[in-house]
């Protein structure tokens, strides 16, 4: 389903814009970042800035960017800032280890922690795969709530913007057909779930230009899942096939019943981003106009 990952120690370069939680999507534009280590796999996945917006589009409701960082020879850090209008605040890293030869990067860590307008914390989900332990905290009163559980993490797990990975991986290799993996997440407990998302043909979307592929992850509870996946965050991702499969935005939850949101990359062909159309009388956001990405992310 998915093509080996290339060696290389030349410089990757920037371009991704914002997605997020329950997802996260994330993904592609920017500038370079480092040599990565002499010798060392090289991870595809770009920095990007991404706008975000209210579930229906009309509003927009903060920002978001993705950075990443070379750890060693074959591990990486993304990492994802979310800023709110409203003063809330999230932060995401997810270390990732990526071994020439393997089909795709393995997620080694991941910590998403979210944080109240006066900068308390309000919860946490993060899961190291190596311990086999995944922890959802909720913070009441500033007492924290902890669900801790010993998970079985396959080998194709991963969370938050990391899900990005799986899903452009197989749109590059030209997969049409169901995309199968797993994703780690809080709902509200710390679980891992079987999901698959089913790409759509390629279609116009109003908030980004072109006709992009719209991919719908889905968790898989058998016949549980009339019951079950109404209640699960949604993450919903759009690639631009025109543009080396991009990631240019996301639906998904900021966490599980948390508001839904949608991440738009800020294109940089659009140096102001607008709100959607009926949206005259709302405030609008414009972010810094980012340079063309190069051909490869």
């Amino acid at each position: 389903m998915v093509r080996a990952w290339s060696a290389s120690s030349q410089r990757f370069a920037a371009g991704l814009a914002r997605f997020a939680a329950g997802l996260a999507m994330s993904a592609a534009l920017g500038q370079c970042l480092g040599a990565a280590p002499a010798g060392a796999a090289e991870l595809d996945f770009a920095p990007t800035d991404y706008v975000l917006r209210s579930a229906d589009g009309h509003a927009i409701i903060g920002r978001a960017d993705f950075s990443v960082t070379a750890l060693s020879r074959d591990q990486w850090r993304i990492r994802g800032a979310y800023r709110y209008n409203n003063g809330q605040s999230d932060i995401e890293e997810d270390t990732v280890r990526v071994l020439a030869g393997a089909k795709l990067p393995q997620l080694v860590k991941s910590d998403h922690a979210y944080f109240n307008a006066d900068g308390s914390r309000d919860r946490e989900g993060s899961a190291d795969i190596a311990a086999g332990i995944g922890t959802c905290t909720i913070y009441l009163n500033g007492q924290a709530q902890v669900s801790s559980a010993h998970l079985n993490f396959p080998p194709d797990t991963f969370s938050g913007a990391t899900v990005v990975i799986p899903l452009r991986q197989a749109l590059k290799d030209g997969e049409t057909g169901r995309i199968e993996f797993h994703d780690f997440n809080c709902v509200p407990g710390p679980k891992v779930l079987a999901v698959s998302a089913d790409p759509q043909p390629a279609a116009p979307w109003l908030f980004y230009p072109g006709s992009l592929v719209q991919t719908d992850v889905k968790p898989d509870f058998g016949w549980l899942n009339l019951v079950v996946a109404p209640f699960l965050p949604e993450i919903r991702a759009w690639f631009d096939p025109a543009d080396d499969w991009y990631f240019v935005g996301g639906s998904t939850s900021r966490y599980y019943k948390g508001i839904k949101l949608l991440m738009v990359r800020a294109h940089h062909q659009d140096a102001v981003i607008t709100a959607a159309p009926g949206d005259a009388a709302r405030p609008t956001v414009a972010p810094t106009a980012t340079p063309s990405p190069p051909a490869q992310p």
